[in-house]
C-alpha cells in the first residue's frame, strides 16, 4: 500500500489546490474550514509516507491531534453553511485537545487507567496510526476514539439541521447531501474503521486483509473528489443559492411577486418564516429587503396587505352583510382590536371611518 499512500498524498494536494482556486470572498467563510480539514488529512497521510521512507513518524499524540483538527474543521465547515456566516472557534473546542494532551502525559508518566495490551506490539501503520506507539498509551487511544465518536455525532447532527431547516433551499440541501454522501460518509467509515482496527490490533487481533481494505477505501474516497470535481465546484454556488451576492432589491421584487399571486397573508399565523420558505431565502434577507424597500417591519408589511384586502372588501360592500369583527378575521387579523390599531396606523383612520367615507 506504499504507492497508494503516495497517490493519496497527490490527490489531497490536488483537492486542497482546487479548493483554494474556487475560494473567494463570498465563500471563504466555509471553504476555508474545508481546506483546513483536508490539510490535516494530508498531514496524516504524509506521516504514513515518512514512516515508510524513514521508519519514523510524528509522535502519536500529534497524530491524534491532527485527526481531531480534521474533525473540528469539518464541523466548522458544516456549521458555517448552516449559519451562512463564519463559525467561530471557542473554548469548548479546546477541551478535547487538552484531554488528549493530559492522557498522553499521564500515560508517558506510567499512569494508566486502561490496559488493552498484554504483549509487546508489532509495528503496523494503519492510516497514520503506528500501533506500536500506543503501547502503554491505551488511555490516549480511548480518548482519541471518544473524540472521533463525539465529533462524528456533532457533524451529522448539524447536517440533519441543514436538511430540516426551512430557511435553506432544496437545491442547497441537495448539494450538501451529495458532498456528504460521496465524501464524508465514506471517509467517516474509513476513519472509524481505522480506529477499530487499531483497537483490535492492541488486543491481539491482526488482519492484513482488513487493513488493506480500509486503506483502499480511504484512497477511493479522496479520489472521488478528483473524479467528480462537480462535488467541490457546486459548493461554491452556495453563495448564489443563498443570495449572498444578490441585491436586496431583487429579493424584495420576489417577495412582492409572491404577495401578488398568493394570499397566504390572510392566514393569521403567516410570519416571516413562511415568506422565507416560499421564496427560498433566509429570514435575515427577507427582513432586510422589506425594511430597505418598504421602510416597514416584516409584521407591519404583512399587515399592510391585510389592510388593503380589508379595504377592498369594504368597497365591495362586505360590511353591509357582515360585522367588523368578521371583516377583521377574514382579512387575517387575530383580533378586531389589532385590526383597528394597524388599520389606523396605515390609513390614518379607523375601519369605521373608512367605511363611512366610501358610502
Amino acid at each position: 500500500m506504499i504507492y497508494a499512500v503516495y497517490l493519496l498524498n497527490l490527490v489531497l494536494i490536488l483537492v486542497i489546490l482546487r479548493i483554494d482556486h474556487l475560494m473567494n470572498d463570498s465563500n471563504r467563510y466555509f471553504l476555508g474550514y474545508l481546506s483546513l480539514h483536508f490539510i490535516f488529512q494530508l498531514v496524516t497521510t504524509l506521516n504514513i509516507s515518512f514512516f515508510y521512507i524513514f521508519g519514523y513518524g510524528l509522535p502519536i499524540v500529534l497524530v491524534c491531534i491532527g485527526r481531531l483538527l480534521a474533525f473540528v474543521f469539518f464541523l466548522l465547515f458544516i456549521i458555517s453553511i448552516f449559519k451562512n456566516k463564519r463559525a467561530s472557534l471557542n473554548f469548548l473546542y479546546l477541551i478535547p485537545f487538552l484531554i488528549l494532551v493530559l492522557a498522553n502525559h499521564l500515560n508517558s508518566s506510567g499512569i494508566k487507567f486502561t490496559d488493552l495490551t498484554t504483549n509487546s506490539l508489532a509495528s503496523e501503520n494503519i492510516l497514520g496510526f503506528n500501533t506500536g506507539d500506543f503501547e502503554g498509551k491505551e488511555d490516549l487511544f480511548v480518548v482519541c476514539c471518544l473524540n472521533a465518536i463525539v465529533f462524528t455525532f456533532l457533524i451529522f447532527f448539524n447536517y440533519i439541521k441543514i436538511l430540516d431547516s426551512k430557511e435553506i433551499s432544496d437545491k442547497l440541501k441537495k448539494i450538501i447531501s451529495n458532498f456528504m454522501t460521496y465524501y464524508y460518509v465514506l471517509i467517516t467509515i474509513a476513519m472509524l474503521s481505522t480506529l477499530t482496527l487499531v483497537g483490535l490490533f492492541l488486543v491481539g487481533f491482526h488482519s492484513p486483509l482488513l487493513i488493506s481494505l480500509v486503506k483502499i477505501l480511504s484512497t477511493i474516497t479522496i479520489l472521488v473528489l478528483v473524479i467528480k470535481p462537480s462535488l467541490l465546484k457546486k459548493l461554491t454556488s452556495i453563495k448564489n443559492i443563498k443570495v449572498i451576492d444578490e441585491s436586496l432589491n431583487e429579493v424584495f421584487a420576489k417577495i412582492e411577486s409572491l404577495f401578488s399571486r398568493s394570499k397566504g397573508y390572510l392566514n393569521p399565523n403567516y410570519v416571516i418564516s413562511n415568506i422565507s420558505v416560499e421564496i427560498g431565502y433566509r429570514n435575515e434577507l427577507v427582513r432586510d429587503s422589506i425594511k430597505k424597500n418598504s421602510k416597514m417591519s416584516v409584521p407591519l408589511y404583512i399587515n399592510s396587505f391585510r389592510v388593503e384586502y380589508a379595504c377592498k372588501l369594504i368597497k365591495q360592500g362586505y360590511l353591509e352583510n357582515f360585522s367588523m369583527e368578521a371583516l377583521a378575521e377574514k382579512s387575517g387579523f387575530k383580533s378586531q382590536e389589532n385590526f383597528n390599531r394597524v388599520f389606523k396606523q396605515l390609513k390614518s383612520c379607523t375601519p369605521s371611518e373608512f367605511y363611512k367615507g366610501v358610502q
